[in-house]
């Protein structure tokens, strides 16, 4: 998966799209967790740290395979567009969604 898949699969995960909430406290998981693969740690050593894996155990694979296939520059982007998006409004994080599922391909362009 390339860093706009990743983003969009992880954001979603942990996205009400209809009520326009998001679990941010998870994608900062999320976050962490790229980060200790990104420096080495394996899967077992990630999820054996319930402090970052809990709640996230569904997305540990796909963390660790992206962790895996770029480099670390790549992680460090996905790590900060993450953040970025942890920090925005509600709004702001509909319009985020709406248009990395365009430029994937996976919506149509709306006004």
């Amino acid at each position: 998966m390339n860093t706009f898949e990743t983003f969009l699969e992880v954001v979603l995960r942990f996205s009400d799209l209809k009520w326009s909430e998001f679990r941010d406290d998870l994608i900062v998981k999320c976050m962490k967790a790229l980060r200790k693969f990104r420096d080495g740690k394996s899967v077992e050593e990630v999820l054996s740290d319930k402090k970052i894996s809990s709640e996230i155990e569904g997305v540990i694979e796909l963390l660790k395979n992206f962790a895996d296939s770029n480099s670390p520059e790549e992680v460090n982007r996905l790590i900060d567009a993450l953040g970025m998006f942890t920090k925005a409004p509600a709004p702001c994080k509909m319009k985020i969604i709406a248009l990395i599922e365009m430029m994937l391909g996976r919506a149509e362009a709306k006004g």
